[in-house]
């Protein structure tokens, strides 16, 4: 037992791995290379975007993202009792890609709000193997059609 928890050590750090044969009484250590550490980056950004232009239920919005990543996004808002938006930030060596789904709040007057998730997919660029979650937040202005958009939440390179 103390020796299947020595080996369990071992493959979990991911480093050595060590073979014991039966009828060998040298043990033999192989090295593996060790796993590429994932780079966490906490974020808070907030995007203005602006309307561009509408198909049927689905509204094209664009605009400059300020906060841990600065660039400027391109989403796709489908509004109803809830809001759907895919999303594509183009950031300095790359773009980040996903979608984002919450509850609206419809309020009174000019604006409405929403709040719910979004995850990470995909990107490009020195962010390729980008993924992650964080929260959705925003207001979305009835007149206009323009947003403000923010994203709190954990990105993984």
């Amino acid at each position: 037992m103390i020796l299947r928890n020595r080996l369990d050590t071992l493959l979990a750090g991911g480093t050595m791995i060590l073979c014991i044969c039966v009828g060998v009484r040298t043990p033999v250590v192989l090295s593996l290379p060790a796993a590429k550490a994932t780079k966490v980056l906490s974020i808070n950004d907030t995007a203005r975007l602006r309307f561009k232009s509408e198909r049927g239920v689905q509204l094209l919005e664009e605009g400059p993202a300020t906060g841990t990543l600065p660039g400027s996004v391109r989403a796709r808002l489908t509004v109803g009792s809830t809001v759907s938006v895919g999303f594509t930030i183009y950031v300095r060596g790359g773009t980040i890609s996903g979608q984002g789904y919450a509850k609206l709040n419809p309020g009174r007057g000019a604006y409405a709000s929403f709040s719910g998730s979004l995850k990470v997919s995909h990107g490009g660029g020195k962010y390729a193997h980008a993924s992650g979650s964080g929260g959705l937040f925003g207001t979305l202005n009835r007149e206009n059609d323009n947003a403000t958009v923010q994203v709190v939440g954990r990105l993984h390179l």
